[in-house]
């Protein structure tokens, strides 16, 4: 089945881009971003958190933004409009940004892959006449009722350190939506369940409604988010040899009152004039009949040797 792109015009995001390969659907902005506001099978349920960000007064989605050296803070917003532009299997959209660097920064959605459903390759091209150092960014917010998993480093080195944990302000070791285990993380909302005694039960708390959120250098290049017998996997590569920034941290689970999200970030990398630098997902669907817990590991293996 080919690709097919339109225009549309969404009551909710504005001008938009539809894509529709197989039986693969996924809504882009234009008039602001690019963020894919809307990613599901046809006829399915859109897994991505969209609703509009008060503070900016535009819609969320699946973002990329830009950290400068060893800065914490990005850069990028994703404010201006997007113009797009059609490959033989995907769709390029890009935004130029003209301060306080000058930066074109494109979001690529390619079909056909043997790797998962889509890939989306997130890059940053120098247009300046200066060195850059950046990290790329990107999140991926869902809706809250799932669950967020990180696996853990699967590096085993003797007598040393080989899996990190960065802890955001305010947050609590202590939180009750927070499961650390021998070889996932994860992160679920306030409705989450946890089976206890043969019954399920809700999970909630005096910190329930707190910003939690843990970065984890995850090795093993892929995370994802679980619901309801659907879930979303990306594939990345982490570079264990490389300089991240945020302690080293490759991948980070986040939930808050709204919805659950997983953020990305490449190395640092040094890209000269009329350079760029990449940063690479593949994301995959996936179903599955048993209900899997956040806090049960063995059911996370199952699930995990099937994709």
């Amino acid at each position: 089945m080919p690709l097919s792109v339109k225009e549309i015009n969404s009551e909710n995001f504005g001008h938009c881009a539809l894509l529709v390969y197989e039986n693969i659907e996924i809504i882009v902005t234009l008039d602001y971003g690019p963020r894919i506001v809307s990613v599901k099978k046809c006829g399915g349920e859109n897994l991505i958190y969209n609703e509009k960000d008060i503070r900016l007064q535009r819609n969320r989605g699946h973002k990329m933004r830009i950290t400068i050296d060893k800065s914490t803070n990005s850069v990028y917003c994703d404010d201006l409009p997007v113009r797009y532009s059609p490959m033989s299997d995907g769709v390029s959209f890009i935004q130029s940004l003209s301060s306080p660097i000058q930066l074109e920064l494109s979001m690529d959605i390619v079909f056909n892959t043997d790797i998962g459903d889509f890939m989306v390759v997130h890059c940053a091209y120098n247009k300046s006449r200066e060195d850059v150092k950046l990290s790329i960014y990107t999140e991926t917010p869902f809706n809250n009722g799932g669950f967020v998993f990180i696996p853990q480093s699967n590096i085993r080195e003797f007598d040393r350190p080989s899996r990190v944990f960065s802890l955001w302000e305010n947050c609590r070791w202590d939180d009750k939506r927070l499961f650390i285990g021998d070889q996932y993380v994860t992160v679920h909302s306030d409705v989450s369940e946890i089976e206890e005694n043969g019954e399920f039960r809700l999970i909630g708390g005096d910190i329930s409604h707190s910003r939690l959120k843990i970065g984890v250098n995850d090795t093993a290049g892929f995370c994802g988010y679980i619901k309801d017998g659907h879930s979303l996997i990306k594939r990345y590569v982490h570079n264990r040899n490389a300089l991240y920034p945020f302690t080293g941290c490759s991948a980070f689970a986040t939930a808050n009152e709204s919805y659950l999200s997983i953020q990305n970030t490449s190395p640092f990398y040094m890209i000269g004039p009329g350079e760029s630098a990449r940063h690479i997902e593949s994301w995959i669907f996936s179903e599955y009949k048993n209900h899997i817990r956040p806090d049960n590991e063995a059911e996370m293996d199952i699930f995990i040797n099937t994709i």
